[in-house]
């Protein structure tokens, strides 16, 4: 299965539309994970409720494993896996070092993955067609 290159744009650029106006403000942050620090942002919720709707729309039948939101339907063969806010201690900390990363398995296989830093704008992925930058 290819990916369209328009496709991983599409959800970078609706990642970023959650992320980058929450940067460096005073939003709450909520620690997951009793015993330790694991902490999520509205941020975090956001950007992976927009991918998970950009991904259902395209593809209905596929699975969704996200990091905020639980999965769905993992028992597919193609099954998304969303980490809306890779870096999340940097985001709240006000440091440029974090991203978006989605990737795609078929039967268990990556075939299919981005990385997206918003705040420096660039765009990292690969799908059949091979790996790209912008």
């Amino acid at each position: 299965m290819d990916i369209s290159i328009d496709f991983m744009r599409r959800i970078a650029h609706a990642a970023a539309a959650e992320t980058l106006p929450r940067f460096r403000s005073q939003g709450a942050v909520v620690n997951k994970e009793a015993g330790s620090f694991d902490p999520v942002t509205e941020a975090d919720r956001e950007a992976e409720r927009v991918i998970r709707a950009l991904i259902s729309t395209e593809y209905p039948e596929h699975g969704i494993l996200g990091e905020e939101h639980g999965s769905s339907n993992i028992s597919s063969r193609h099954v998304w896996v969303i980490d809306p806010i890779d870096g999340t201690r940097a985001f709240i900390s006000g440091l440029p070092v974090w991203g978006t990363l989605v990737g795609l398995t078929v039967d268990g296989e990556a075939v299919a993955g981005l990385m997206s830093q918003p705040f420096t704008g660039e765009l990292f992925y690969a799908n059949a067609s091979g790996s790209h930058y912008e």
